[in-house]
């Protein structure tokens, strides 16, 4: 028994340690990221279709809301909010998902078609940005239904997604900073072809090592769940 404390004891200081740590590194991306889609030269910074008169107010529009969700997302997971100030949890999920998630994965699939930056990025933001919908449509039919439990576990996997815009930064950095030896030989010098394979690289891992790393921690959480009932 008291092992099990123990356990549970660890498990919630680790709990709110990574939840202090995405709200410190989601804040900081949406200061770092936001701003630049919000200046009126974002076109010269970000690849912006010029034969689509509609591309760059989606893209700000995706870019703001996207940015409400980070700020947003990560307070929901404060077990102190949710036990001590339910009115205050609930508030944030509503700016969250209506204010954040669902203008901003409808906006982002429209962005996603027309990115500059190749098939590849185009398919998976495509991806993400439906990923990104239909969960938290789950998440609210299952908080609607009582089913908290399931509720949470939509949120983290919607959360999840919200948090690719993270990684995507730093997985971008690394790719960058892997390839850099290759830069004079196998690139030729030509930094914007090796930018363009880290890009993809960061876009496609992100989402994907998020979601999958997500669906991990779900299982081991309810298989640890299902031993301490039988146990």
């Amino acid at each position: 028994m008291t092992a099990t404390l123990d356990t549970r004891r660890r498990d919630r200081r680790r709990g709110r340690t990574a939840v202090v740590t995405v709200a410190v590194l989601s804040v900081a991306i949406v200061l770092y990221a936001v701003p630049a889609y919000l200046v009126p030269d974002v076109d010269s910074r970000v690849g912006i279709r010029e034969d689509v008169p509609f591309h760059l107010p989606f893209l700000v529009v995706h870019a703001a809301t996207a940015g409400i969700a980070l700020l947003v997302g990560p307070f929901q997971f404060f077990g102190s909010i949710r036990a001590r100030h339910p009115k205050v949890h609930r508030t944030l999920g509503r700016i969250y998902l209506l204010a954040g998630v669902l203008p901003g994965s409808l906006s982002g699939i429209v962005v996603a078609f027309l990115t500059t930056a190749g098939p590849i990025p185009m398919t998976t933001f495509v991806v993400l940005d439906v990923f990104w919908f239909w969960s938290a449509l789950l998440a609210y039919r299952a908080v609607r239904a009582g089913d908290y439990a399931r509720h949470r576990e939509w949120m983290l996997r919607n959360f999840a997604a919200t948090f690719a815009a993270v990684n995507l930064r730093v997985y971008l950095g690394l790719f960058i900073a892997a390839q850099l030896p290759l830069l004079d030989g196998h690139y030729g010098g030509d930094f914007e072809a090796l930018f363009d394979v880290a890009y993809t690289a960061a876009v496609v891992s992100s989402i994907v090592l998020n979601v999958a790393f997500m669906e991990i921690y779900l299982r081991r959480k309810r298989t640890r769940g299902t031993l301490e009932a039988t146990g």
